[in-house]
C-alpha cells in the first residue's frame, strides 16, 4: 500500500542574495534614454539554500555612456545558506572597489562645466542570519561587527561616517523595538534614523518603530557626515551638480535586513541611480512558527 506524501512538508525557505554594484542612467546631457548596465558578481540562494559565489569582476564591462558617469573594480559576493540541527544559517558578503561616479551641473548652472565625483576605495558587508526553525524571528547581525567604508570623498573633500554602533548591535527585531520603546536614551540616540509612514511624524518615546503593514521600516545605522568642515545630522549627503547620496540605509521588519552601504540618485547633467554594496540574508520557516 502507497503511503499518503505530504505534499508541504515543514521546511526553511532561503532568500538570501547580495549585489556589489548596480547602476543605471535615465538621462545623459540633452538624451532622455534608459541605460542599465548588467547586475555584476550577484549572488542569490534558490530556496533550498546552497552556495552561491560567482567569479570575482576585477574589471566590469560598461557601456561608454554608463562608463562616462560609473566605474568601480573587484566586485565580489557571497550567499551560503544551510540548515544545521533545527538551524537555518544564511551568510551573505558583498564587496565593491574603486569606485568612482561622476556627475556635473546642466549648461546654465554655476561651474557647469566642472566635474564633480565621488569616490570610495572600498565598501564591504558581511551578514549572518541565525534563524531556529521553531521560532518566529532571527538573529542578523554585523558579521566582524561594523561595515567597512574607506576612502570616501566628494568634490575632492574627505567624507567621514559616525555610526550607530547601538543600533547595529540589535540583532533581533523583538530586541530593537524593546529599546526603542523602553530605553529613552537609546530611543533619542535613533529616533531621526527612522523614516516615518506617509506623511507622519517622527515618532515620541513608548511609540513602536514606524513600520507600513506587511512591508518594511526604513532606517539607517549612520549617526552624522562630516564633509567639507560641517557636520551634517543622519546618512544623506545632497551637492547641486550632482545629486544625493543615501549611506548605511537598512529595509527591515521581524525577518529580513536588507542592508545598502550607498545608494545615489544623480540630478543635473546626468540623471541616475546607484547602489553599492548590499545584502540580505535569512529566508522563512514554513509553515511560519505561531
Amino acid at each position: 500500500m502507497n503511503t499518503a506524501t505530504n505534499p508541504f512538508p515543514r521546511r526553511f525557505v532561503f532568500h538570501g542574495n547580495a549585489v556589489a554594484a548596480g547602476v543605471f542612467l535615465t538621462r545623459t546631457g540633452e538624451t532622455e534614454q534608459y541605460l542599465a548596465s548588467p547586475i555584476d558578481a550577484q549572488s542569490s540562494l534558490p530556496v533550498i539554500g546552497g552556495h552561491s559565489e560567482p567569479p570575482v569582476v576585477e574589471v566590469p564591462t560598461l557601456a561608454t555612456d554608463i562608463a562616462r558617469v560609473f566605474n568601480y573594480r573587484r566586485a565580489h559576493t557571497m550567499a551560503d545558506g544551510r540548515v544545521e540541527r533545527g538551524v537555518a544559517i544564511t551568510r551573505v558578503q558583498s564587496s565593491v572597489s574603486d569606485v568612482s561616479v561622476t556627475n556635473q551641473p546642466s549648461p546654465g548652472e554655476p561651474d557647469a562645466e566642472i566635474p564633480i565625483v565621488f569616490t570610495a576605495a572600498m565598501l564591504s558587508l558581511s551578514l549572518l542570519s541565525i534563524h531556529p526553525l521553531n521560532e518566529a524571528q532571527p538573529t542578523i547581525e554585523f558579521v566582524d561587527d561594523t561595515p567597512l567604508f574607506q576612502g570616501l570623498s566628494l568634490a575632492g573633500l574627505p567624507i567621514e561616517l559616525e555610526l550607530n554602533v547601538e543600533l547595529m548591535r540589535l540583532a533581533r527585531w523583538d530586541d530593537l523595538q524593546k529599546n526603542f520603546r523602553t530605553n529613552r536614551q537609546f530611543f533619542e540616540s535613533c529616533r531621526d534614523s527612522f523614516a516615518p509612514i506617509g506623511q507622519g511624524r517622527a515618532p515620541t518615546f513608548g511609540q513602536k518603530i514606524p513600520c507600513a503593514r506587511g512591508s518594511f521600516s526604513l532606517c539607517s545605522f549612520v549617526r552624522n557626515i562630516r564633509w567639507g568642515g560641517r557636520t551634517i545630522p543622519g546618512h544623506v549627503l545632497t551637492q547641486p551638480g550632482f545629486g544625493t547620496i543615501y549611506f548605511g540605509e537598512i529595509l527591515l521588519n521581524d525577518r529580513e535586513r536588507r542592508v545598502t552601504m550607498v545608494r545615489m540618485q544623480l540630478e543635473s547633467c546626468n540623471i541616475g541611480q546607484a547602489v553599492f554594496a548590499e545584502a540580505d540574508p535569512n529566508g522563512t520557516p514554513w509553515p511560519p512558527p505561531p
